[in-house]
């Protein structure tokens, strides 16, 4: 069987010296073969370095910039039959409102204050049904939202600025980080730099009405989740500042927030650099997975209680620099992870019953990937 999975990341040297990297690609699994054996340009665009896809009608909201000076969010059309794409819309932000923040060089292994040019959204979601788009602005600390035509046009914009900040040097401001739909239909939006997660209303011009705010634990960083949508409504809550996994229920009749408990990604006495960055949950609900850029692995926990607490079952390396991003493919029997600053890819295979990881094909060229999304159905 072959898996397909989308690679989208940096084209420009800004983040990754000497890469070669031109747009999405598509990369595809031979799952007897248990190894990647081919990784094709689906469409040519300036640093796709996020994105979602809708099955619907085969289209993807993408972030992305534009001749060095400008950034925004774009639509591209897929032909599914041939895996190729083009962009058919697209929206800059106002270059106004400026932004910045405290970065840190995985190389030179210190923190820096990163000044920008431009401004791009950090995270992008498309509700295919209602046709509408909202991104996650990091640098300008704001949700973006857009309601889209028909035909997939950008016709409507709203901004919302967020306020606050947490207690380590990285929580400067809000930093917006992250943005998706809960199964209510409901957006749901972590706020790293506030150590928060804000639940809004969706109405029918894509504007937002505030439900419920919940904090986290101070210096947590909320930057990702992953819903549980096989148990009781529980969410999965990635933070990069605290490296650590947390445990939060939702109650959809209320719209609020509970905390459960939380674990941390890293070894105990660790103390070198780590950031949290990506995390998944199987399809069946049983195992989560989380990366770690800094102590450079993949930590594996298991679902106990229905969905309310976890058990780490394994640590393992990911043989390269800053492990961004992660999947699992369409039969969970593997997971491919990008090494950002080594500029490669690694395939484990995947006990479906234990949850457990291995590597089975390493060394896998590809630059600057931030973005890895299974898209088996989405190319089928």
């Amino acid at each position: 069987m072959i898996d397909k999975f989308l690679l989208g990341g940096y084209t420009s040297d800004n983040y990754t010296p000497n890469n070669h990297s031109e747009g999405i690609y598509v990369a595809s699994l031979d799952t007897e073969k248990e190894q990647l054996t081919d990784i094709k340009l689906m469409v040519t665009l300036d640093d796709p370095a996020f994105f979602n896809y809708g099955l619907k009608n085969h289209k993807i909201a993408v972030v992305m910039t534009k001749d060095d000076s400008t950034g925004g969010v774009g639509i591209i059309d897929v032909n599914a039959k041939t895996g190729t794409g083009r962009l058919i819309a697209e929206k800059m932000l106002d270059q106004s409102v400026k932004g910045s923040y405290e970065a840190y060089n995985y190389f030179k292994k210190l923190y820096y204050w990163n000044e920008l040019r431009y401004t791009v959204p950090s995270y992008v979601y498309l509700d295919e049904n209602r046709k509408m788009v909202f991104a996650a602005n990091y640098n300008t600390n704001a949700i973006y939202t857009w309601k889209l035509d028909d035909n997939y046009q950008f016709i409507t914009e709203h901004r919302y600025p967020i306020e606050g900040r947490g207690p380590k040097a990285v929580q400067d401001a809000a930093h917006i980080h992250y943005t998706r739909l809960l199964p209510d239909g409901r957006l749901i939006v972590c706020s790293l730099g506030a150590d928060k997660i804000m639940i809004f209303d969706v109405n029918d011009d894509a504007s937002l009405s505030p439900v419920s705010e919940f904090h986290t634990k101070a210096g947590f960083g909320p930057r990702q989740l992953a819903f549980n949508e096989n148990t009781n409504n529980y969410i999965y809550v990635l933070n990069e500042v605290g490296s650590r996994t947390g445990v939060v229920k939702y109650d959809p009749e209320t719209g609020l927030l509970s905390q459960i408990d939380d674990y941390s990604n890293i070894p105990e006495g660790y103390a070198g650099h780590n950031q949290s960055a990506g995390i998944r949950v199987s399809a069946d609900g049983k195992f989560v997975y989380a990366s770690n850029r800094g102590h450079d692995s993949l930590a594996v926990y298991k679902v106990l209680n229905g969905g309310g607490h976890l058990e780490k079952i394994q640590t393992i390396k990911t043989d390269g620099v800053s492990p961004r991003d992660f999947d699992l493919s369409k039969n969970g029997d593997f997971l491919l992870c990008a090494n950002q600053m080594s500029n490669e890819l690694i395939l484990f295979k995947r006990d479906s019953k234990e949850g457990y990881l291995n590597i089975v094909q390493r060394d896998i060229k590809h630059d600057a990937c931030v973005r890895v999304l299974e898209a088996t159905d989405f190319l089928s």
